[in-house]
């Protein structure tokens, strides 16, 4: 009977950090997805008030 609630415990231990790990990894691809469309968006907006970074994104994009 010992036998039987050892295994339970683990097996329980082990289901808990795979939930664990599935919600770590979610957040951190949530957090990086967030950064990226943050930097995303600030470079649009940089690019839709200043001329200066009008031109030379367009001198940058026609060299390439």
């Amino acid at each position: 009977m010992k036998e039987n609630k050892k295994i339970s415990k683990q097996t329980q231990e082990s289901e808990v950090l795979v939930q664990q790990l599935n919600r770590d990894v979610r957040d951190s691809v949530l957090v990086v997805s967030l950064l990226v469309n943050a930097y995303i968006l600030i470079g649009w907006l940089v690019i839709q008030v200043s001329n200066s970074y009008d031109a030379a994104l367009i001198n940058y994009l026609q060299n390439k």
